[in-house]
């Protein structure tokens, strides 16, 4: 039975402080990394994007039951991000030697329940088609950002690299055709634009 817990969080960071920041996780790892280990965390990834000129931190964690707390931002303080979809196990599936992915998009004005109630209703030759083609894991969630302006962030893992033939589907094209109306890209991006990451931590 499926008793991970998945949760993601999104503060804002002083421009003048991001540096500094950045750094404080990547010296601090050991003692992160142990600390999320006590606290039953599996997975921990932190990411940096600048939406709106504004620096943002957006934090992924996956525990195997209950709800760990994330890690504290140097100087700030994270909001929870709304969780909206979850891709599906499937059976015997071990999650072992996976790669991540975390991506950012917009929502266009008044899109965002037609873009969950598509989620809620995803046709299974969709869910296969990623699967087919290396998706493991895919958690979806929604922050309002610069301007209260909602964003979705997805958390990917892959067996294997992401399959570049999945985009030249046919049925996988219309599906993001049909989404693609609810998004609205981030400035000079055509789709959703890949996060630098910070900090990873994985069990």
């Amino acid at each position: 039975m499926e008793t991970k817990k998945r949760q993601a969080w999104v503060t804002k960071v002083k421009p003048e402080a991001l540096q500094q920041c950045v750094a404080e996780y990547r010296a601090h790892k050991e003692d992160l990394d142990a600390a999320l280990q006590d606290a039953g965390v599996l997975q921990c990834r932190i990411y940096l994007e600048e939406v709106g000129g504004q620096p943002y931190l957006f934090q992924y964690n996956e525990s195997g039951s209950g709800m760990a707390p994330p890690i504290q931002p140097p100087g700030g303080k994270w909001q929870e991000a709304r969780q909206v979809y979850e891709f599906k196990k499937h059976p015997g599936d071990e999650w072992k030697d996976l790669n991540s992915r975390g991506i950012i998009i917009g929502v266009k004005p008044g899109m965002l329940e037609r873009y969950i109630e598509l989620h809620d209703n995803q046709p299974e030759i969709i869910h296969d088609l990623c699967y087919q083609n290396g998706f493991r894991k895919s958690s979806i969630f929604v922050a309002g950002l610069s301007g209260n302006e909602s964003h979705l962030l997805q958390f990917v893992d892959f067996k294997g690299e992401e399959n570049p033939a999945l985009y030249e589907d046919g049925t996988y094209r219309e599906w993001l055709r049909v989404t693609g109306e609810c998004q609205q890209p981030l400035p000079g991006e055509a789709f959703w634009k890949e996060m630098q990451p910070v900090y990873t931590f994985k069990i």
